[in-house]
């Protein structure tokens, strides 16, 4: 009888306290709220990689191990977000930089470059070591890199993740094919036509295998998706332009995941493709 009586007057407490709050709570009206101070900088912005033989995900002993995960596969290390490499990503490019990175040989690498230099006069003071990389005097070698910063989107072109693609070495020749995609992409607007911002585009990225005599390894393949629209896409244009206008104006290299793998070179294949 007083197990029931407690229980009546824990409910009634109970209904009384609900009376006193809001009838609703709204979160999509309250959407962001408690992030309006994040810029790029405050971001841990991760590399998409595409996966080689040597990539820890494909090591059965390795804690990064993922059993689905193939070579060609791309992959997001700070989301552990995973790709296949056939099907691809839709990703809109929001800001391209091109930099050239100074890395320490890889056994005294600390796993990012040790400088992100942007003058591309640094390739001047190089000179072209028996390991076909370029050298500087104080023996770091520099990589020419094509830096495309870009949301990844998902099949609703709704975004996702933010993330760099940095394109280097035999990728370097796709990036500027990007580039080139890019400033002949034309919408046709009230004043005729004109180049549309690029995150106001989307791309479909998928890999490939490629290889020359003494080396394979995956690589990219660009191709142009579609146009966003105000009309269609408002909200995905609000969070493309914003982590544009975020990155242009912050150190975003700052925040890059570099990771251990970038500088990683394929191994070299016991038979070719």
């Amino acid at each position: 009888m007083q197990n029931a009586q407690q229980a009546k007057s824990q409910a009634k407490e109970i209904q009384k306290k609900a009376a006193n709050l809001p009838a609703s709570i709204n979160l999509e009206e309250a959407a962001g709220e408690g992030q309006e101070n994040v810029t790029a900088r405050d971001l841990k912005l991760p590399i998409l990689k595409i996966l080689y033989a040597n990539s820890p995900v494909l090591d059965e002993s390795d804690g990064k191990y993922i059993e689905r995960a193939k070579q060609g596969d791309i992959y997001n290390e700070v989301t552990g977000s995973l790709w296949k490499g056939k099907e691809g990503i839709i990703v809109t490019p929001v800001l391209y930089i091109n930099t050239f990175n100074e890395w320490k040989d890889r056994a005294d690498s600390p796993g990012r470059p040790v400088k992100i230099h942007t003058d591309p006069a640094i390739m001047s003071e190089t000179t072209r070591g028996e390991d076909n990389k370029d050298r500087l005097k104080n023996g770091n070698y520099v990589e020419d890199t094509g830096n495309h910063f870009v949301f990844i989107l998902d099949k609703n072109l709704v975004p996702m993740e933010q993330a760099l693609i940095a394109m280097k070495s035999t990728q370097k020749k796709k990036s500027k094919t990007w580039n080139s995609m890019m400033q002949s992409r034309r919408m046709n607007g009230k004043k005729g036509f004109f180049r549309p911002p690029t995150w106001a585009t989307t791309y479909r990225l998928t890999t490939t295998k490629e290889s020359n005599s003494q080396n394979s390894w995956y690589g990219w393949i660009v191709e142009f998706d579609q146009y966003l629209n105000a009309a269609t896409h408002p909200r995905t244009l609000q969070l493309t332009r914003a982590f544009y206008h975020s990155a242009l104006k912050s150190d975003i290299f700052g925040k890059v995941d570099f990771g251990q793998e970038i500088n990683q070179e394929p191994k070299k294949a016991a038979v070719p493709f």
